[in-house]
């Protein structure tokens, strides 16, 4: 969030090789990138400073408490209702808050609540709000603030698609989503300072739930005084106020200095959102932040470039896969499923493609999750298996075309999607690429329309429930495909009421390895950030998630 779905598909090599940031992870990776590609010829295309020699003048741009970053164009308004992609939640978590938030260790503290307490059956959820906590107008944050916002996210008439997913436990709050109830039962104001939520069943997660962004307070008279227009400008709670956006250009954030967890030590945040390459851009000290080319990687990891003492590479809490639609033919069939599992050749798109750049994945949860184990697996690459299976497919001798869609613009299509095309071009199919812009991309995944999509998730929380439960759950809205599986539905149901971590996270191993073994989802990898950081920035967090990093960072000319 993401937090959130995050449309992910391995696109143009430049989109992926860069790994522009949070882009990798919110837009499906292809169409529009940077300028830092590798042709599609497989010809070298020269990187300006390539060598890691500074053009400009590292000073200048640390004279300043304000941070240039590289930024995303936001794929929805700026209302956490609505989010559901974590290019807008990195904005979102900075410009609004909840109850409680995720620190730079992925910890559960609190944030306007500065207490709560849990009720010995685990139902109950008490929070005390800070005196001190205000809108970025001064005006003070009150329990029936929060009130306000949680039946305003499960209002049917604001159409959240993230709301059931993650706040869908709370005592009431289906009925008020099926428009069965007026407001939701289990929120109640019992004063101005403290706030009640009651849950239906004991959910030992959901203190973590309440750190995504549908979660978020908002301010009733604003929306209520300009329901259309009110995302322009939002009043939040958060470190920062945003105060300019201009589409495919810049989102200036600036400090709160009254925030009530401390003003930030930043005067502004801008992230550009165009102005061609990152690298370019980076070497020539225009911004803070950059990413390191994929040709250029080794030489920055064995420190024989001038830029290695800026590289810090993040791990992301994160995987990219291919997802197979089991309602749409041909992939009603779990043999085809399993075939086309087993003809993609991920360590060779990996070490020839990408240089490298990124982490196989061979299952769905990531390394750096809390509950993963290394004896999950998915399908092995194995031609011949492939063919065996497909022979024995209820369609061998008469396979529709199968299309394969990913965020795009068009025009030649990714090198990586091409590679897994070329696999499955292999066993006899006739495979289409389909590209599509990101915001249309996003409508076709939620109406699960589909048969094949490229696409990814990052977490929103550091738990095993937030990929296999929100992404497979039979009864989950996040499951796009309507994917069913009784016995995974059992183990997550088990898992979701599980207090213990060690047990929950063993239950959702199982229910992994299962939902592998049904091929409905290709995992290709788990990404990595390889970025740079100017010496002057400090105190930038390492983080693998969206969380309110940048009230944290600070700029140092003596660095």
């Amino acid at each position: 969030m993401s937090n959130k779905t995050l449309t992910l598909m391995m696109g143009l090599v430049a989109f992926l090789i860069l790994a522009v940031g949070a882009v990798f992870l919110v837009v499906a990776l292809g169409g529009s990138g940077d300028d830092d590609s590798q042709p599609a010829d497989g010809s070298t295309q020269k990187t300006p400073g390539a060598s890691g020699t500074s053009t400009g003048s590292t000073a200048k741009i640390c004279e300043s408490k304000v941070l240039i970053v590289p930024g995303d164009e936001p794929l929805a308004p700026f209302d956490p209702i609505l989010v559901g992609d974590e290019s807008t939640a990195a904005y979102i978590v900075e410009i609004f808050g909840g109850l409680v938030t995720l620190d730079r260790n992925l910890k559960v503290v609190p944030d306007i609540a500065e207490s709560w307490t849990v009720s010995p059956d685990g139902l109950v959820y008490t929070f005390k709000l800070r005196g001190n906590a205000l809108f970025h107008d001064n005006t003070r944050v009150t329990a029936n603030d929060f009130k306000y916002s949680l039946e305003r996210a499960a209002d049917p008439a604001n159409a959240s698609p993230t709301v059931k997913a993650y706040l869908g436990r709370i005592k009431g709050l289906e009925d008020k989503l099926s428009g069965k109830a007026t407001d939701v039962s289990g929120v109640k104001v019992v004063d101005a300072q403290t706030l009640e939520i009651t849950l239906a069943k004991p959910e030992p997660v959901f203190i973590q739930e309440l750190t995504y962004p549908v979660a978020f307070v908002v301010k009733q008279s604003q929306i209520e005084q300009d329901p259309r227009n009110w995302t322009r400008k939002p009043i939040g709670t958060g470190p920062f106020k945003i105060v300019e956006f201009s589409p495919a250009e810049k989102i200036r954030l600036v400090r709160n200095d009254r925030y009530h967890l401390g003003a930030p030590l930043l005067e502004e945040v801008v992230f550009e959102l165009g102005g061609g390459s990152i690298s370019t851009r980076y070497q020539n000290d225009e911004i803070h932040i950059g990413f390191v080319p994929a040709l250029n990687l080794k030489d920055i990891e064995d420190g024989k470039s001038d830029l290695s003492k800026e590289y810090v590479p993040v791990p992301q809490m994160a995987v990219s896969y291919i997802t197979l639609n089991p309602n749409q033919a041909p992939f009603d069939d779990l043999k085809v499923r399993q075939a086309l599992a087993m003809s993609v050749d991920k360590a060779s798109i990996n070490d020839v493609l990408l240089y490298g750049y990124y982490r196989v994945a061979d299952g769905i949860l990531p390394p750096d999750m809390p509950g993963y184990k290394e004896s999950v697996s998915g399908f092995k690459y194995d031609i011949d298996a492939a063919k065996k299976l497909l022979s024995e497919s209820k369609y061998a001798g008469n396979f529709p075309r199968i299309i394969l869609t990913y965020g795009g613009s068009g025009g030649n299509s990714p090198e990586t999607l091409v590679a897994i095309q070329d696999g499955w071009t292999q066993l006899g199919l006739d495979v289409q690429l389909q590209a599509v812009d990101s915001a249309a991309l996003l409508r076709e995944q939620r109406r699960g329309t589909f048969q094949a999509l490229s696409e990814g998730w990052i977490a929103d929380y550091p738990d095993p429930g937030n990929f296999i439960e929100k992404l497979f759950g039979s009864d989950s809205p996040l499951n796009y495909t309507k994917y069913q599986n009784a016995d995974v539905d059992r183990l997550i149901e088990r898992a979701s009421a599980e207090p213990d971590d060690a047990k929950r996270a063993d239950l959702y191993t199982q229910a992994e390895q299962l939902i592998l073994n049904d091929a409905v989802t290709i995992p290709m990898f788990w990404p990595v950030e390889h970025t740079l950081i100017k010496s002057c920035v400090v105190n930038y967090p390492s983080v693998s998630m969206a969380i309110p990093k940048y009230r944290y960072i600070d700029i140092d000319p003596t660095k």
